[in-house]
C-alpha cells in the first residue's frame, strides 16, 4: 500500500478566528489514525504555530513558508537563515510610510518592528514590539510585511527580488508580504520532507509516498505545484485555483473523501 502524506496550510484553510475547527481537527486525527502522514505547511514561524498547534495530530510543521521544518514535538530538523541586514533594509525602505507594519520571525521569538497600521490583538499576541538591535543574537528566519495598500506590496516584492536576489525570496499572502531565505518555499519544504522520508533510514525508505496538498493563497501556489493532487478552497484567488486539481470545502471534506 502507498504511503499517503497530507501537506495542509493553516491560516485560511484550517486556522479561522485564531483556532483550528473541531471537524477538521478530528478529520486530522482520523487521517493519521488510518496509518498516513499529515505535514502542517505554513508561513507561521515557530512561536506562532505554537498559537494553534493542534497537539498529536500532526507528524511534521514546514514552518517560515518552507525555511524551517520540525517533528511533531516541534523539534527543530532543518532551517535556514536570513543575514540580519535584510530586516535593516526592509526597515529603512518601508519607515516613514502609513498602511505597513515590518515583522521579524525568529526561532527564539518574533518581534514587531515598525508599525503604521495599528496591529491587532490576534497580531500583539504573536509578536512583541522590538527594535533592530533586538535581533543581536538571534537567528532570523524571517521578515513579514503587512500592508493595506497591494501597490505598496508588490514594489516591495520587486525590492526583495531586485536587492536581495540569490539571499531572499518574497511570497504574497493575502495582505502579507513574507521574505524567507532563497531557496524555501512550502514546494521546496514538502520536496525536502518527502525525499528525507523516503530515502535511507526514512521511515517510508524505499517507498514512494502519494502527496495530497490543500491550501487557500499565492504562497501555496509551490506546495500545490510539487504535490500528486492539489486542492484549493472555494475563496482562494483564481491563480491558485489553475494550479489545483479542484475546490473543496474543507480539509475535513478532503479526508472523508481520501477514506
Amino acid at each position: 500500500m502507498t504511503p499517503k502524506l497530507i501537506s495542509t496550510d493553516l491560516d485560511g484553510t484550517v486556522v479561522f478566528n485564531a483556532r483550528i475547527g473541531s471537524r477538521d481537527l478530528e478529520a486530522m486525527e482520523r487521517w493519521r489514525a488510518a496509518g498516513n502522514l499529515l505535514t502542517v505547511n505554513t508561513g507561521r514561524s515557530l512561536g506562532a504555530f505554537k498559537q494553534v498547534a493542534p497537539g498529536p495530530a500532526f507528524d511534521y510543521a514546514i514552518l517560515y513558508t518552507g525555511a524551517v521544518l520540525t517533528d511533531a514535538r516541534l523539534g527543530v530538523l532543518e532551517a535556514a537563515t536570513l543575514p540580519r541586514t535584510v530586516a535593516d533594509d526592509l526597515l529603512d525602505l518601508l519607515r516613514g510610510r502609513d498602511g505597513v507594519a515590518v515583522f521579524a520571525t525568529t526561532l527564539e521569538g518574533d518581534l514587531l518592528l515598525y508599525d503604521t497600521i495599528g496591529s491587532t490583538t490576534v497580531l500583539l499576541d504573536l509578536f512583541t514590539p522590538g527594535t533592530p538591535a533586538d535581533l543581536e543574537g538571534r537567528e532570523l528566519i524571517g521578515v513579514p510585511l503587512r500592508f493595506t495598500d497591494q501597490g505598496m506590496a508588490e514594489r516591495a516584492l520587486e525590492h526583495v527580488d531586485q536587492r536581495w536576489a540569490g539571499r531572499a525570496v518574497g511570497f504574497r499572502n493575502q495582505d502579507f508580504v513574507d521574505v524567507v531565505p532563497a531557496g524555501a518555499s512550502k514546494g521546496v519544504g514538502l520536496e525536502s520532507l518527502v525525499g528525507s522520508l523516503q530515502g535511507p533510514g526514512g521511515a517510508c525508505a524505499g517507498e514512494r509516498i502519494e502527496t495530497f496538498s490543500i491550501g487557500d493563497s499565492w504562497n501555496d501556489i509551490p506546495m500545490h505545484q510539487v504535490a500528486d493532487h492539489a486542492f484549493a478552497l472555494p475563496w482562494s484567488p483564481p491563480e491558485v485555483v489553475e494550479h489545483c486539481e479542484e475546490t473543496v470545502e474543507s480539509l475535513a471534506d478532503l479526508v472523508d473523501r481520501l477514506l
